[in-house]
Order: structure tokens, then C-alpha cells, then sequence
């Protein structure tokens, strides 16, 4: 995934999380659209989820979990997969480490955000903005909070003990995607999926497992030293 794509979709990991989130944000396969049976029913089902996830994060000391992130591109009929693990400390620090042929990281300070292709050697370095701190991987991964400012919030009738859909339509037509779709926990209230559908048609989906909480990070973990002979661009 280049840079430039990062650059454009940081909104949400990496085009990547954010894709990067295209790949943080992104970033997050392919979903049909839910059937609302009774849109009070779906309504309290949505509150229900958001309630439970912003009580979890809430009392969250830190989070650790490996991560698959997947991309679909039905137009050009490409599929690519990535894994790495995501390190989270509540509010708005997290760092997500890809591995594969070429290992890169994502870390997001507050609101500074480093990329470091190793192999490039090259960093991004970027402000975010308020809105895109907003609308970013952070909010997504703490809880969920003040969600609704940006997005219309959907979710269907679940049985006991299944995961929770919630379905985010942005209320502003100037996003790169049309749809957010996450997968909450009934039980924890931990965020097991979140899937970006890009208006281009492509789908980038990250998956988490091996959650642990209670794990309090490192401050080192999200500050970055730039390495001698690594150039930084910052856009």
C-alpha cells in the first residue's frame, strides 16, 4: 500500500488501521447490509452495545491483541492479507506492528502519528486534526465515544450471547467510505471486528484475537526516535 493512500485515508490505521486504520483506521470481509426487523428494537440493541463498550474502555488500564487485516479489491480481483499486533493505552495512544516482507509500524501519540517503513527507510510524521482524531482508530478502539456526532449508529436483534453489529453511516458525504461496520462482544464489550467499506468498492477488515486487558504499556512504546539515515516526510 503506498504512502500517498496512508496519507489520504489516515481519517480512519494506515490505509493499511486507520486503511491503516485503508491499512489503522484504516484499514477494516466483505459485509452485507443488515435488515432492521423494527428500528426501535434495532435502536436499543445499538444503545445496548455502545453503552456496554464505553463501560469496558472506560475502566481499561491497556490492551494487547494480534490483529489480521485483510483487503479486498473486488475491481481489480486482489486480496491482501496482513498480521501484526495492536498495543493500546486509553485514551488515545496505540501503536499497531505489521509483520510480513515488509514490516512497518503505526504508532498515534495524542495526536501525532508516525509510519516507519523500515526497508524505506522513511517515517511519516503527521498532525491530526480534532474531526480526524474523531472519526480515527482511537475512538474506535476507546470505546466509542461521542460516535453518534459523526455517524448514524444501526444494529439488528442478536441472540443471547452473540457479538453485537453495529453499522456506521458517516453523516458527511466528503469520507472516503460508506460504511463502518463493527463487531462488539455481548459479553465484554471488547471491539472483535471493524470493517471500512471504501466507496471505491474495496473492503479492508481487521480482526483481533488473543485480547488481553489490564496490560499496561510502556510510555517508550509510543514515542519514536528516528533512526540515523531515515528520512521524515512530513506532508
Amino acid at each position: 500500500m503506498s504512502d500517498e493512500r496512508v496519507i489520504k485515508e489516515l481519517n480512519f490505521p494506515k490505509q493499511n488501521i486507520l486503511g491503516n486504520l485503508d491499512k489503522l483506521f484504516a484499514v477494516f470481509v466483505v459485509a452485507c447490509l443488515i435488515a432492521f426487523p423494527s428500528p426501535g428494537l434495532c435502536q436499543d440493541e445499538a444503545d445496548r452495545a455502545l453503552a456496554l463498550t464505553r463501560k469496558t474502555y472506560a475502566a481499561l488500564v491497556g490492551l494487547q491483541a494480534d490483529f489480521v487485516q485483510t483487503e479486498e479489491r473486488p475491481g481489480v480481483g486482489v486480496s491482501i492479507t496482513e498480521e501484526g499486533v495492536l498495543s493500546f493505552s486509553p485514551p488515545d495512544r496505540m501503536r499497531w506492528d505489521y509483520g510480513g516482507k515488509r514490516p512497518h509500524s503505526v504508532v498515534i501519540n495524542n495526536s501525532r502519528v508516525w509510519i516507519h517503513t523500515p526497508s524505506r527507510k522513511q517515517i511519516i510524521v503527521r498532525e491530526l486534526t480534532p474531526k480526524e482524531m474523531r472519526r480515527g482508530a482511537a475512538t474506535f478502539l476507546s470505546g466509542l465515544d461521542g460516535i453518534e456526532e459523526d455517524f448514524t449508529v444501526q444494529s439488528r436483534v442478536t441472540a443471547l450471547g452473540e457479538s453485537i453489529p453495529l453499522d456506521l453511516f458517516p453523516l458527511e458525504d466528503n469520507l472516503p467510505y460508506d460504511k463502518i461496520s463493527i463487531l462488539v462482544a455481548s459479553d465484554s464489550g471488547l471491539v472483535e471486528r471493524i470493517a471500512i467499506h471504501h466507496k471505491l468498492g474495496n473492503v479492508t477488515t481487521i480482526t483481533f484475537h488473543g485480547i488481553e486487558t489490564g496490560v499496561k504499556q510502556q510510555d517508550k512504546l509510543f514515542e519514536w526516535d528516528v533512526p540515523e539515515g531515515t528520512e521524515v516526510i512530513e506532508p
